[in-house]
């Protein structure tokens, strides 16, 4: 890929990103922040610490052993836990990009493509609308692409697995969500 190309795609994205994080991510980073400072003043500094591995596998296990279709706030809580965890993959990757690492466009433009795809189904979501099942159905492709693009980078860099563990989470509601 030419240098062009690349600076086009960085372009792109830090536009998107400078967009800013979508209000439910700052309203539960509040909230999250001042429920952990009221229940201890050590415990406000691990509030950032939970994993997205935990975090598929909570929802996943929420309607495993049901054998039933996820409820739209299980849906909802897969979409916004993949959409900030692929906000945080995309700024991680822009800042290796503009050192010169350009193979990572590829996940840059994965975790771009999910973020909004799942920002949309966890918004469908959360109002319990219809049209959530059409949604399902679109995030799964975005989940199968970044997951594939994040995979080469999982070994190396926290944030792509962390990413890709949450494109998985999220697979799965859907599938069971749409089936």
């Amino acid at each position: 890929m030419e240098r062009r190309d690349s600076l086009k795609v960085l372009a792109a994205t830090t536009g998107a990103l400078l967009a800013g994080r979508s209000s439910w991510a700052q309203a539960a980073d509040k909230k999250q922040s001042e429920t952990m400072k009221s229940a201890s003043p050590h415990a406000g500094h691990h509030s950032g610490h939970h994993s997205a591995q935990q975090t598929s596998q909570d929802t996943t296990k929420k309607t495993e052993g049901k054998g039933e279709k996820p409820s739209f706030a299980e849906l909802n809580h897969a979409a916004a836990h993949c959409n900030h965890v692929a906000q945080m993959c995309v700024g991680h990757c822009l800042k290796l990009i503009g050192d010169g690492q350009t193979n990572m466009l590829a996940c840059a433009q994965g975790a771009l493509e999910v973020s909004a795809m799942s920002d949309a189904l966890q918004r469908l979501a959360g109002i319990n609308s219809e049209l959530a099942v059409v949604q399902a159905k679109a995030c799964i492709s975005a989940c199968e692409k970044c997951m594939k693009a994040c995979e080469p980078h999982i070994g190396h860099h926290a944030q792509c697995k962390e990413c890709f563990e949450a494109c998985k989470g999220c697979l799965e509601t859907c599938k069971a969500f749409a089936a």
